[in-house]
């Protein structure tokens, strides 16, 4: 490998057949308050398919990639060269090595795996500022978390199990739903075979205190119906589209919320601010095995291709994890270069 370029997966056809191609790239160098990480693995998001698809903008600088865990290859920005740790990236993980604002990093320990720790960073960081931001959840709350079993979902589910939540899931088929009861879920709704609504309003005649929606437009309208008095709806996704009319009266009548959050569109010092309550708060769960990311596959970097395809279909649980070939060891020996 050359000392100064990396492998990176570039979008160079967006919305074409093959839109990526790992190409050697420049190094990135760090700026002012950033690090820069030695990639070991990244998780793939919703937004990535979507720049691949053609429909989000690329990516600044042309590679994708939110999140990744890895190891800080030279001194500054408050790291030591050797720390090993997870990251939430604008852009630019899907690479051999990627800067990140130096608040962005949480420090982890060697003994979590690669796939486990790639999979954390953006789950955690959106499940926790809106279960406890946005959401303001409060023990004893009643909880509704669509898409139960996804990246964030997961997450979700076991972080409102742990701060003293009654958690209802919605799933699809057996495999997933049988997931979400292994995660914490006090009850399951599987939407397969049943209304969500009707099912929420059997077992919560009173109403749930918030809902997490990955839906958007679709259920607004549905979601306020099971909201209790001063409910609050959380729309984490939109997958269902964008333009829903809501009853005013209905939000009114109730004095319900409706709110909603893009991690990757708060400031750098939001971001600090949350990773610093996930390193506090979520990671020591992890580290105690209380709560886990929910990994489906785990690709090389060569198949990267195939984990995309992976994450697109529907019986994925969890995170797609992919791996490139750095190891700490590798990083550790470059460290001059950066010196």
């Amino acid at each position: 490998m050359s000392t100064d370029t990396m492998a990176a997966a570039v979008l160079r056809d967006p919305g074409g057949r093959h839109p990526l191609r790992i190409e050697r790239t420049p190094i990135p160098q760090p700026a002012a308050g950033e690090v820069l990480v030695a990639v070991e693995a990244f998780g793939l998001n919703n937004a990535e398919i979507l720049q691949c698809r053609g429909a989000l903008p690329p990516p600044p600088g042309g590679v994708p990639g939110l999140e990744c865990v890895g190891t800080v290859v030279a001194d500054g920005a408050g790291w030591l060269a050797g720390d090993r740790v997870v990251a939430l990236t604008r852009a630019g993980a899907y690479a051999e090595y990627v800067t990140v604002p130096s608040g962005a990093c949480i420090q982890i320990s060697d003994d979590l795996e690669p796939s486990a720790a790639a999979a954390l960073p953006e789950a955690a960081a959106t499940a926790w500022w809106n279960l406890v931001h946005r959401g303001r959840l409060q023990p004893g709350e009643r909880v509704l978390i669509h898409g139960a079993a996804g990246g964030v979902g997961s997450m979700a589910v076991q972080i409102a199990r742990a701060l003293g939540a009654t958690v209802i899931g919605t799933a699809r088929g057996p495999r997933k739903s049988a997931l979400c009861r292994e995660l914490g879920c006090h009850e399951v709704i599987d939407y397969a075979g049943t209304d969500v609504f009707d099912a929420v309003r059997r077992l919560v005649p009173a109403g749930v205190d918030i809902i997490l929606d990955n839906q958007g437009a679709a259920t607004v309208a549905a979601n306020i119906g099971v909201l209790a008095p001063l409910g609050r709806l959380v729309i984490v996704g939109v997958a269902s589209g964008t333009g829903a009319a809501v009853d005013l009266g209905a939000l009114m009548a109730g004095g319900v919320e409706i709110s909603s959050s893009s991690l990757g569109r708060l400031c750098d010092e939001m971001r600090t601010a949350i990773c610093r309550e996930v390193s506090a708060e979520v990671l020591p769960k992890v580290l105690a095995h209380s709560v886990r990311p929910v990994v489906d596959a785990t690709f090389g970097f060569a198949d990267l291709a195939a984990a995309h395809r992976r994450f697109s279909e529907p019986d994925r649980i969890g995170k797609v994890v992919v791996t490139t070939d750095i190891s700490k060891t590798d990083a550790e020996q470059r460290n001059q270069l950066f010196a």
